[in-house]
């Protein structure tokens, strides 16, 4: 009998134990954040391919991605010229470009750099001298932190035709 009470308050005392509430606050900022904009096209949509925006860490100088980006949308389709993107998910970090690419759909590994976010939004920024596309000027780097989680307003011009 003994026992059999030691036992149930055994239980008893582990239950309160695992119900008691703490005095820590709970950290409820989101641990996540986004960048959204506006991509504006000009020229002509290819026939083939898909045309994405990406965002990547870690670029250095000439700014070639050397791997898949960090983040990326679904292709866009094929005639638009006004574009509104949204990147999701993003953890908390400098990103040192934002690009809209095309894919090579005979390639995958290949893609053409259309158009970045920099200090000029009303212009592409690309180079395209050697049948490279490359940035004539550093792309401009954004930081998501707990005061900045959701970057908006980042807008890009894209060139189809380079």
């Amino acid at each position: 009998m003994k026992r059999g009470i030691f036992v149930a308050l055994s239980i008893l005392l582990l239950m309160l134990y695992g119900c008691k509430s703490s005095n820590e606050p709970v950290d409820t900022t989101p641990q996540t954040g986004s960048v959204s904009g506006t991509v504006t096209f000009v020229g002509t949509w290819p026939t083939t391919g898909e045309i994405q925006v990406g965002i990547y860490a870690n670029l250095q100088p000439p700014y070639i991605p050397m791997g898949p980006p960090e983040a990326f949308t679904d292709p866009i389709p094929q005639g638009t010229m006004v574009y509104n993107y949204k990147l999701e998910g993003l953890e908390k970090g400098t990103y040192s470009a934002i690009y809209v690419s095309w894919r090579d759909p005979n390639n995958p590994a290949a893609s053409k750099i259309l158009g970045m976010y920099w200090d000029h939004p009303d212009s592409v920024g690309i180079d395209t001298t050697g049948g490279f596309t490359l940035p004539v000027a550093p792309p401009k780097s954004v930081t998501i932190d707990d005061q900045n989680l959701n970057l908006t307003n980042i807008d890009i011009k894209a060139d189809l035709d380079l």
